[in-house]
């Protein structure tokens, strides 16, 4: 998933909410340092504890997983911060009371689950617990749990689990619908395409064709030779729409028509299978028409050559005169450039 679909899970201004929570435990720490056993190691807690808080709020909020190093540097200082902060502080008997840290420890299995690390936040959870749970005291035998903030935060835990993977689910199901929607669009369009050219050539094929159709389909007068001259003719016009498409423009088709009526034989191929550059184009009608006014017999050849080949027209005049060379001109790709030769 990319950067800008992460960013509506984690929004861009959760780093305000998660340094709001980290900085609340601040104001009740001047009460723990009067009563701490070892102020000396509360005040490591409480840097240790500045210090991954900054490293888990601070970085901009893209949505995408946090870096591992980061994660660990993370997870690591608030771990030697739960650790300090407990040494710090005397255990007494007094049930539900919480550290220092606690709001800060709810915070940081927040943000750990908002940074796509919940086995991170899981670890950390794991190792605040056991040191929390190894401080219960035993009195006649019973073990007294004298905390319990960390039910909370494995119910932060779980929970951000599982937003993320229903996020992610949702993403890829609107992905999927996208793809979808995609594809429906690509053969849409490619049936239209066909529709379009369907129709294109059955208006070509009424342009070169429909006059002596219709004179078949209702002249029932005797066919004469003129009339199956047109017809071939017609016919020829049609093949090289087919065979010589991406050249075989109106114009051509017409100067192809007018020599054949003189006798020539004329073949369009096309290797090509799309049009190429007006300059091409320009320079192919200029030379085919220039060789089929001097053509007085013979056959002419107009090839468009695949793509990728440096001549994109080849055009061959051969008289079939014995004292006489072949005409053959190359048209260069792109550009037009005609050699003779």
């Amino acid at each position: 998933m990319s950067g800008s679909t992460r960013a509506v899970f984690a929004h861009r201004y959760m780093r305000f909410i998660l340094l709001a929570a980290f900085c609340a435990p601040f104001v009740a720490t001047v009460g723990y340092l009067q009563d701490s056993i070892r102020p000396e190691q509360l005040a490591v807690s409480v840097v240790n504890y500045a210090l991954a808080g900054s490293i888990i709020a601070l970085p901009g909020w893209d949505g995408s997983q946090f870096p591992l190093l980061p994660t660990a540097l993370t997870s690591v200082l608030f771990l030697v911060a739960a650790q300090q902060g407990y040494a710090a502080t005397p255990v007494t008997l007094q049930a539900g009371q919480t550290p220092w840290f606690h709001l800060g420890f709810i915070a940081l299995l927040f943000g750990l689950g908002m940074r796509r690390r919940p086995g991170w936040a899981f670890a950390v959870w794991l190792g605040v617990t056991v040191l929390s749970v190894s401080r219960w005291p035993v009195v006649n035998g019973v073990i007294m749990p004298i905390e319990a903030y960390h039910v909370v935060g494995i119910a932060v835990v779980l929970v951000t689990w599982m937003v993320e993977r229903q996020y992610d689910f949702f993403m890829r199901r609107r992905q999927d619908t996208q793809r979808l929607l995609a594809t429906a669009r690509s053969r849409d369009e490619a049936e239209k395409g066909m529709r379009y050219a369907s129709n294109r050539r059955v208006d070509e094929v009424r342009r070169l064709a429909g006059g002596l159709l219709e004179q078949i389909a209702k002249d029932s007068s005797e066919v004469t030779d003129y009339d199956v001259q047109q017809f071939r003719l017609t016919e020829a016009q049609l093949r090289d729409s087919i065979r010589g498409r991406s050249i075989a423009t109106p114009y051509i088709l017409e100067l192809t028509r007018a020599a054949r009526a003189r006798g020539i034989t004329v073949d369009i191929l096309d290797e090509r299978g799309s049009a190429p550059s007006p300059e091409v184009l320009e320079a192919t009608t200029q030379q085919l028409s220039a060789i089929l006014a001097d053509a007085r017999s013979g056959a002419v050849t107009v090839r468009a050559l695949p793509p990728g080949d440096p001549t994109a027209v080849f055009i061959v005049h051969d008289s079939q005169d014995p004292d006489a060379d072949p005409v053959a001109v190359e048209i260069a790709d792109g550009t037009g450039a005609v050699s003779a030769f």
